[in-house]
């Protein structure tokens, strides 16, 4: 299974994040890691999975990287390439739009063939009022907040790759 994780990072905590990620996955699990400003959206392509780091800015804003490549998305075809989640937000002063852009480019990324329903969490003990990364009811990946909840970060990076072992099918 040829699976690449590909992030976008202004202030270096989404890198920092997708480092832990790829340590505790298993870099041996790992065709690629890299940055989707160095990648492009054509390094998306060719993958059975792609683990993406989102994270959002602003009021439920697309990261600046993120931001740049949207449009392009529209150019690729991800049939068959199954997508995976985790993002970084602000749940303390953003609570209405708390992790709004992993939602927005996963629902990008299913218009160009991918599939999704992977690294699903649950919403309780997220502190927020509303989310475009609310999927039937869960957010649709990892949500970290170095901002307001940075002691939690390292646990729940562990148990999510513990999940995504099992749900890939890596143990």
């Amino acid at each position: 299974m040829r699976i690449g994780l590909f992030y976008g990072s202004t202030s270096g905590n989404t890198e920092e994040a997708a480092q832990k990620i790829r340590d505790t996955l298993g870099p041996e699990h790992l065709a690629s890691f890299e940055s989707i400003r160095d990648s492009g959206v054509e390094g998306l392509v060719g993958y059975d999975v792609l683990i993406l780091g989102v994270p959002t800015w602003n009021i439920g804003e697309l990261q600046a990287d993120w931001d740049t490549m949207f449009p392009q998305l529209d150019s690729i075809d991800l049939t068959g390439t199954r997508v995976v989640f985790f993002g970084l937000g602000d749940v303390g002063g953003y609570p209405d739009t708390y992790q709004d852009a992993m939602g927005i480019i996963y629902e990008k990324l299913l218009e160009r063939g991918a599939t999704g329903g992977i690294g699903f969490i649950e919403t309780e003990g997220y502190d927020h009022f509303e989310s475009k990364a609310i999927i039937d009811g869960k957010f649709c990946g990892l949500c970290l907040d170095e901002d307001t909840e940075p002691e939690m970060t390292d646990d729940r990076i562990a148990a999510w790759c513990t999940q995504l072992k099992t749900e890939l099918g890596l143990t």
